[in-house]
């Protein structure tokens, strides 16, 4: 979900605090430390306990997290802190919130006046189904009770001082608090309240909870003063010509000539939409051709004005609009960047920090180094498997190779995790070993590329058919067409995707073949035609859907026993 920072401002976390502490908890402990005194302040000035450990290992997990989600470190780091704030950004929290805000702007679908009807034209449209009072403003109520707690959660975690610096947080909480006395309103109405506000606010929690949409909102705030010149002149061109067309198509005294200015340049607002159509749209012929049949020389006039406005003006505004996205891009990029080195940094200082704390009464090679031990517990923690860290391997068997020396310096943790910025190769399961030398060459056929260009070549051929097929039965109604050879031939070719599935995880097996996604694609795909085949009537076989005997089976048109009953030697009968 949301890795933007929870804050609007720097990102340089060596100049503010990290944390918060109360007045109680700002003893030796490390949770009543401020973070820029335990992650950037001298460590060995700070007296520490060995049982101080635990908690910096946390603090460093924590912001090894941030740098690999490319989030903030300025949040609080006490223990309580740190629980709740890797609860908050847990997956199955994350996902519960992203299903609450689409709950929220679903709702405009069921609430008075309800959109949940067949046909979209008024004319045709069914009287649509009205939710009672209550029932959709109990699931809004809900909805608005959990963004309250996201941003009471999300305001504690970076602090009450740096909340009234963010003004996405403080926006949010207006429009949560709006949005809660319009629910009040509208329920002490019993639902007859003519204008709901609230509707008009709900897309600001989708804006609020994604950090594409911050960038991009931000990237046009940007945008804006640079494209402001191109427009104006752009609108001066606009205007310029409509004088100009105005002069050229005045209204003549002979009817058959005042086609253009009849249609298009009778006063100055047809005139600008006339114009402003041709220079947006390619609606050049409707435009122009009135006056082009009269005289060839007023395609001119077109001419140059397309030619200045579409083809000059037009494209500069879009270069500049480009170019301003990619110089933003490149801004976010580095800030991505700046934020995981902040927190590599971070982590860097605190498993400095635990190095002290553990390692009393031994000798430390420097005081800003780090134990490798120290490092492979973080990166071996069972919280970071929980939450999908599956980055940290890499950069776990790198560390494993400075176990020797026992510490390394700030320039060797930071080249561990340069290995997150590498691209990691998927391999698949390896092929199982059969014993057989038949099975061997049968899994070797199976397992070669050309079994899937052959399965392709079969899905064009079974697409071909369906194509003609349908051609063929497209003056027919449906009550004329005859399926018969139609499911005949999907029959055949679900067979054989039956067929190249079973031979696949023969082939791959179970692992390998699931590792593949188009092998899934494929498998579903086969799976629900299979079904599709079983529920479809014309061939059922045995028991219809219904649970009753199926005592009939499709004849082709041509049989002579087509639309009629043949008796079979058990004085049954045939039917169709």
């Amino acid at each position: 979900m949301e890795t933007d920072s929870l804050l609007s401002g720097s990102l340089d976390g060596a100049s503010g605090e990290y944390g918060s502490r109360t007045g109680s908890e700002r003893g030796g402990a490390p949770g009543g430390r401020r973070m820029s005194d335990s992650v950037y302040g001298d460590s060995s000035s700070v007296d520490r306990e060995p049982g101080d450990e635990e908690l910096y290992i946390q603090q460093a997990v924590v912001f090894i997290e941030d740098a690999i989600k490319y989030r903030s470190i300025n949040h609080r780091v006490d223990a309580g802190s740190l629980r709740l704030y890797r609860w908050y950004y847990s997956g199955i929290i994350q996902w519960g919130l992203g299903l609450t805000i689409a709950a929220v702007l679903l709702l405009a679908f069921a609430e008075r006046p309800s959109s949940f009807s067949i046909s979209s034209d008024p004319r045709h449209r069914s009287p649509a189904w009205q939710p009672p009072c209550g029932l959709t403003e109990s699931i809004e109520m809900i909805c608005l009770i959990i963004l309250s707690v996201d941003v009471a959660v999300k305001s504690y975690l970076i602090g009450w001082e740096e909340f009234g610096k963010s003004k996405w947080l403080i926006g949010y909480t207006v429009v949560i608090l709006i949005s809660v006395m319009d629910w009040v309103l509208s329920v002490s109405m019993v639902c007859d309240e003519k204008l709901r506000v609230r509707r008009l606010l709900r897309p600001f929690f989708l804006l609020q909870n994604s950090s594409l949409m911050k960038k991009t909102l931000k990237c046009i705030k940007r945008t804006l003063p640079e494209i402001a010149s191109v427009i104006l002149l752009l609108a001066l061109h606009l205007c310029l010509f409509t004088m100009i067309g105005m002069l050229l198509f005045a209204k003549n005294e002979d009817p058959k000539k005042n086609g253009e200015w009849e249609l298009h340049f009778r006063n100055l607002p047809s005139s600008l939409t006339s114009l402003l159509v041709l220079l947006t749209t390619a609606n050049n012929p409707d435009v122009m051709i009135p006056a082009y049949s009269l005289n060839r020389c007023y395609a001119i006039f077109f001419v140059a004005f397309s030619v200045i406005g579409t083809y000059c003006l037009m494209n500069l505004l879009t270069a500049i609009i480009y170019n301003q996205f990619r110089g933003y891009l490149l801004m976010s990029v580095q800030t991505s960047f700046l934020r995981r080195r902040l927190g590599i940094r971070a982590a860097f200082q605190v498993l400095t920090s635990a190095s002290s704390s553990s390692s009393l009464g031994r000798y430390i090679p420097s005081p800003s180094s780090a134990h490798v031990q120290t490092l492979s517990a973080c990166l071996q923690l069972d919280l970071l498997k929980a939450f999908n860290m599956s980055p940290c391997i890499l950069p776990l068997q790198v560390a494993q190779q400075y176990e020797d020396v026992g510490f390394m310096d700030r320039e060797q943790f930071t080249k561990i995790f340069d290995e997150l910025d590498k691209d990691c190769i998927k391999e698949h399961p390896p092929l199982p070993q059969y014993s057989s030398p038949t099975l061997q060459k049968l899994q070797l056929i199976f397992s070669h590329y050309y079994l899937i260009l052959f399965g392709n070549a079969v899905a064009l051929a079974n697409v071909v058919c369906i194509c003609t097929v349908l051609v063929l039965n497209s003056e027919k109604s449906t009550a004329e067409r005859d399926n018969f050879v139609l499911e005949i031939i999907n029959l055949c070719f679900i067979l054989y995707y039956l067929f190249e599935m079973c031979v696949k995880i023969f082939a791959f097996g179970w692992q390998g073949y699931l590792s593949y996604r188009n092998n899934i694609f494929d498998g579903f795909l086969t799976v629900l035609l299979l079904g599709a085949l079983r529920s479809r009537r014309a061939v059922a076989v045995g028991d219809d859907p219904s649970g009753q005997p199926a005592d009939c089976f499709p004849l082709p048109a041509h049989h002579p026993g087509h639309q009629g009953t043949i008796p079979d030697s058990n004085t049954s009968s045939v039917r169709v």
